[in-house]
């Protein structure tokens, strides 16, 4: 996996946290390695990318100096809209929940961003409404992490207090410290090692106007995104980004995805999508094929039975199953089962 890149607002938040603690991080030793590095980074514009890697060795060793292993909802303190850099300001000039969680799926890259890196989602379970994005390493939690409290601390300065609508967090790691401490600071409930990272929210509380809307500033802040997101490096094509989310999705939801739910994933129509894959001489059914006899191979490499496989996979039945992968493979379900015993 690649180095993933972060807003260079993060750097700026914790260049705020130790000012506010008295601390001139240009004077302390324990960061004499990277002051060179951090001294150019805070030079660049605050809505700029870094390296996230240089970002988790200095929050360390920062936070093992100070002594202070909450750290992350230390920072959130000091959060501001131009930390998340235009996605914020967008974020906090929406007019309602709804459509800041409209732009934050849009343009979650502008933040976090990477080869691997798939945008945020947004999903509805009956009365619930779920901001989800998935788990990559161990070393991203940190990331992970601080992005939370960030945005629930950036929400609390932008939505009435007493109708916050955030309903539960889910982290897909273990906690990093006291469960207490996530009780006290989200308050809400918290569960960990979950399949995904997420938010849930109310889904009463997406029509909640926000108290620092402005629709005409707005107008200007969509189009500086889309022009920062149009300037930024694309995967190097359009079918290997959809095998990231064809991957993600069979993963999480158990079930083969439709292309209408890609492009609009991808913010494409479905007929420009087919477009950009037939000039890569492929299909959407073959790359969702392709993505299944991998996820299939997990499964046998577990030891999972043919039905619960067939289940998880999206195919009508076993036979169905078997087909697929006897033309993918070549071999029956069986000699590759066998296979993996010797």
């Amino acid at each position: 996996m690649n180095e993933i890149l972060i807003a260079n607002g993060f750097y700026h938040l914790w260049q705020t946290y130790l000012f506010e603690q008295g601390i001139d991080w240009q004077h302390i030793d324990f960061l004499k390695d990277e002051r060179s590095q951090l001294t150019h980074i805070l030079s660049l514009p605050i809505d700029t990318q870094s390296s996230y890697t240089l970002f988790f060795q200095v929050i360390e060793k920062t936070k093992q100096a100070l002594n202070c292993p909450h750290i992350v909802f230390e920072m959130a303190r000091y959060v501001r809209p131009e930390h998340f850099g235009v996605l914020g300001y967008m974020a906090a000039r929406s007019n309602t929940v709804a459509e800041a969680l409209q732009y934050i799926g849009r343009f979650s890259r502008l933040v976090i961003d990477g080869d691997e890196i798939t945008p945020m989602q947004v999903r509805r379970k009956d009365d619930v409404v779920y901001l989800c994005w998935p788990f990559l390493q161990e070393k991203y939690c940190l990331i992970s992490e601080l992005t939370n409290a960030l945005m629930v601390c950036l929400a609390r300065q932008i939505v009435p207090d007493y109708q916050f609508p955030l309903q539960c967090v889910h982290f897909a790691h273990s906690p990093q410290i006291a469960v207490y401490h996530y009780q006290k600071f989200y308050a809400c409930d918290v569960l960990f090692n979950q399949p995904e990272y997420c938010f849930g929210l109310s889904l009463s509380g997406l029509n909640l106007k926000l108290l620092q809307a402005d629709p005409s500033l707005m107008q200007l802040l969509v189009r500086q995104a889309e022009d920062a997101i149009a300037s930024k490096p694309r995967f190097e094509t359009v079918a290997e980004h959809l095998h990231l989310l064809v991957a993600e999705y069979l993963r999480l939801k158990e079930q083969a995805p439709k292309i209408d739910e890609i492009a609009q994933e991808l913010h494409i129509s479905i007929r420009t999508l087919q477009r950009q894959l037939n000039d890569l001489d492929t299909s959407f059914k073959k790359i969702v094929e392709i993505e299944r006899m991998k996820r299939c191979e997990h499964f046998l490499q577990n030891n999972i039975h043919f039905t619960d496989i067939a289940m998880r996979l999206g195919y009508s039945d076993q036979s169905a199953l078997a087909r697929a992968y006897k033309a993918h493979s070549g071999q029956t379900l069986l000699q590759r089962k066998q296979g993996l015993k010797g």
